[in-house]
């Protein structure tokens, strides 16, 4: 999915965190001289580098290998360059030999073929694997309340995401070889009723959608459409009902399927900050505007190109306002956040597989 040009990489955080909980599931290839790893959804590439120099630093000396990074036509691939070009001498170091790298970016839908079949070593998918393909259709009549659409929206994204993550692993199965690894995050639900639950963080941002409406900025139409992100959010269970379907099972052998809770990294240095503070209320608040732009900065480099286009459906395609509307949007979630929603933890559940293509 496409990312704000240039916001992604500095806002990305809670997503780096995440990546940095699967490192310890990256195969290592010590007797591999020619490595093929591709990276599903790389967004710009600041998650990609970690994950990387991890897989590339088990290899033999004077080994080869090819990096592919696909991501929709639509992602900043300008940043995303950038950002492989800064880290390709300490990546082709990784091992404490020369390594020779063949880097190449691919702008095309993981919804269909990607690279040639069975050419690839290892996947990796850090945050694509809960957006569809299509936005599912919402049937509600004039009376439907918002209960009603939250219950039905959820619905038709689970049923949308079961189907599109049972094509995307088949899709997978295709292109990475047999022996060939698929290692992946997935944010979504709590594993169990019993959990604890998570928090996106996307409190100070709705209470400041809701000013701009009765300051005229927006309307109820253009935020329910903000409501139609394109994406599902499965718990553990769901996740394990798409890989025992028999399309994915004769692939794919799962060699590890766990959720764990994801505290935004902010969140520690916030806590740290206002025990420094004490009775300091200057320093509480500078403290808790850190962590509260943090949180809403991440929210909006991911998801206000979305909402930008949802802005556009109503005021033309032509509108050219949509960085300025993300700015001030931004600057007022801040505002709401610091003065209401100071204690909001967020946190998020990932489930973890780490998926081996069977041999046939």
């Amino acid at each position: 999915m496409a990312m704000r040009e240039k916001e992604y990489n500095p806002n990305s955080s809670m997503q780096h965190a995440a990546m940095l909980q699967a490192l310890d599931l990256l195969p290592s290839y010590p007797t591999t001289d020619r490595l093929t790893v591709i990276d599903y959804g790389c967004s710009q590439g600041a998650n990609s580098i970690p994950a990387l120099k991890r897989v590339l630093s088990s290899l033999p000396e004077n080994a080869s290998a090819t990096l592919h990074f696909e991501d929709t036509p639509q992602n900043d691939f300008t940043t995303l360059a950038q950002t492989i070009d800064a880290n390709l001498p300490a990546l082709s170091t990784a091992n404490g030999s020369s390594l020779t790298l063949y880097s190449s970016l691919l702008p095309t839908s993981f919804f269909r073929p990607v690279v040639a079949p069975g050419t690839v070593d290892l996947g990796l998918a850090w945050s694509c694997l809960t957006y569809l393909s299509h936005q599912p259709e919402l049937s509600l009549d004039a009376t439907a309340t918002p209960a009603d659409f939250a219950i039905t929206r959820a619905k038709a994204l689970a049923s949308a995401g079961h189907k599109d993550l049972i094509q995307v692993l088949v899709l997978r199965g295709a292109e990475i070889k047999p022996g060939g690894h698929l290692v992946a995050a997935i944010g979504g639900q709590p594993p169990t009723p019993d959990s604890e639950t998570g928090d996106t963080g996307v409190a100070p941002v709705t209470a400041a959608m809701m000013k701009f409406v009765v300051r005229g900025k927006a309307n109820m139409q253009e935020l329910s459409r903000f409501a139609l992100w394109p994406a599902s959010d499965p718990s553990l269970g769901e996740v394990r009902k798409v890989l025992e379907e028999p399309s994915v099972a004769e692939l794919w052998e799962v060699e590890h399927l766990e959720a764990k809770l994801v505290v935004h990294p902010a969140w520690e240095g916030y806590r740290i900050a206002l025990d420094e503070a004490g009775g300091d209320g200057d320093r509480v608040r500078e403290a808790r505007e850190r962590y509260i732009r943090a949180v809403v900065g991440n929210l909006l480099a991911a998801s206000g190109w979305f909402w930008v286009e949802k802005l556009k459906e109503t005021r033309g395609r032509d509108w050219d306002g949509g960085e300025a509307w993300l700015r001030e949007l931004e600057e007022e979630a801040v505002m709401e956040g610091v003065e209401k929603f100071g204690e909001m933890k967020v946190r998020l559940w990932y489930t973890y597989l780490k998926l081996k293509r069977r041999s046939g």
